[in-house]
């Protein structure tokens, strides 16, 4: 994950944001603007002592079995795009891209739940 990052920025619930610029040139005066927000989770018990889930939600035999199925580490991915910025215009329209990744996204991953609430949705829709 160390390639192009442009921040990292440390969670509320002390995980690490990494914001990625993917940017590739596709002609002499246009890009194609990338920007890819990454978290890595480690899947541990603690990430579900928060009040906001039950004990039904997580046992040592659920964890095993979620361990099992996702590994031991998750990752949370978010990629948004723009196609055909010309060179000018590439710095701010990914200024802009995180901006609003931030805007909208921010509140919600920096949340104490948000890396058990993601690794329990990507377990059930694996094993679906």
């Amino acid at each position: 994950m160390g390639k192009n990052i442009y921040k990292q920025i440390e969670l509320e619930n002390k995980h690490t944001l990494v914001i990625q610029d993917l940017s590739r040139k596709i002609s002499d005066d246009a890009f194609m603007v990338l920007m890819k927000a990454v978290i890595e989770i480690e899947i541990k018990k603690e990430l579900f002592s928060d009040p906001g889930f039950s004990k039904q939600d997580i046992t040592d035999m659920k964890l095993n079995d979620i361990v099992s199925v996702l590994g031991d580490k998750i990752v949370y991915e978010y990629a948004i795009e723009r196609n055909f910025i010309f060179a000018a215009d590439k710095d701010a329209v990914f200024e802009s891209l995180v901006e609003t990744y931030m805007r909208n996204l921010g509140q919600y991953i920096k949340k104490p739940q948000f890396p058990g609430k993601f690794i329990l949705k990507a377990y059930k829709d694996k094993t679906k």
